[in-house]
């Protein structure tokens, strides 16, 4: 076999192993009122510019109300302005879970990323769950 046959067969067998890593990014946070635990996962480290593949994740599903619903927040504290887009929040149909959709930041630096939990059945219910970190 030819050397430039081996060596392309190796670097797709290379590239193809580095392609099936993925790193998760993960966030545990109790609610305001402490009602929630809630796991923020995101497919891929955050990254400026792009938008994240990220699911919210409610563990006191048999207390969520069934009109739930989550209002999605957030910005650079410090530098005084908001998320460059408007998240929302989409049931997944599993109890608890919530796809983020429309998530990007837009510069490196420390954000909070908030989400305000409202249902009109159970007042109650009601919480906010709050991420601070770093890009």
């Amino acid at each position: 076999m030819s050397t430039k046959w081996l060596t392309l067969i190796l670097s797709l067998l290379l590239a193809g192993c580095y392609g099936s890593h993925t790193t998760v990014w993960e966030r545990q946070q109790t609610s305001n009122k402490a009602l929630y635990q809630a796991e923020l996962t995101c497919a891929t480290l955050p990254t400026v510019g792009v938008f994240q593949d990220c699911v919210l994740r409610l563990d006191n599903t048999p207390a969520l109300p069934s009109d739930l619903l989550i209002a999605v927040d957030g910005g650079m504290p410090s530098h005084g302005h908001g998320l460059p887009t408007a998240p929302q929040a989409i049931p997944t149909g599993k109890p608890g879970e919530f796809r983020i959709d429309g998530l990007k930041y837009s510069m490196p630096g420390e954000w909070v990323l908030g989400f305000l939990l409202h249902s009109a059945l159970v007042p109650s219910a009601q919480d906010k769950i709050v991420f601070w970190f770093t890009l």
